[in-house]
């Protein structure tokens, strides 16, 4: 897939100076107290193969970055929609700017705050440790009401005993990175 290797190319030549350029406290006063760690999965072939995706499917990357996750995902599969959320401007800019560029109609990027942003059309949410300990559980909750309506599905690469904890949700799948990190398949219980 040439396209994806020329979108994975432009986010790598953006991202290595936008980051160099990113001063923590500037963007906490910004944006507030806020997790603002950068990092995607380099697993993409292997993060979606364990979900069903189909032209219901509405995927979000809580804390996109410079959406890796959902460009992939809208090119691989064009029938279903891909949301990015993403605190940083100057980060989410990167996205909006190559879903222009190479109009590609199924994907959305959002500058905002994951917890604030209504995700409830959601049905497939994926996270690489967007936020601090003490705010999981603010995600949690709105995750669970979203599941009292629909079953949803949680992947998690990163901070994954929070999921392990929720009652309602039971783990299907596990991919083991290395001998610390793993991606964790989550549903919510019917």
């Amino acid at each position: 897939m040439e396209l994806l290797k020329k979108i994975q190319s432009e986010i790598d030549q953006y991202s290595n100076t936008i980051e160099d350029n990113l001063s923590l406290p500037d963007i906490t006063i910004k944006y507030g107290l806020n997790s603002y760690r950068y990092g995607s999965s380099s697993f993409l072939d292997d993060l979606f193969d364990p979900i069903q995706i189909t032209h219901e499917t509405v995927f979000y990357d809580l804390g996109s970055g410079y959406g890796n996750i959902i460009l992939y995902g809208a090119v691989k599969y064009p029938e279903a929609k891909f949301i990015g959320i993403e605190i940083l401007e100057e980060r989410n800019q990167v996205c909006m700017d190559l879903i222009e560029k190479e109009q590609i109609p199924n994907v959305t990027a959002i500058t905002g705050d994951i917890l604030k942003t209504d995700i409830s059309d959601g049905t497939v949410f994926y996270l690489y440790n967007p936020l601090f300990n003490f705010q999981y559980k603010t995600l949690l909750d709105k995750l669970y009401q979203i599941s009292l309506n629909k079953n949803i599905v949680v992947i998690a690469e990163s901070r994954c005993n929070f999921f392990d904890e929720a009652h309602w949700l039971e783990q299907y799948h596990l991919k083991d990175i290395d001998v610390i990190r793993k991606i964790k398949y989550y549903r919510s219980k019917p």
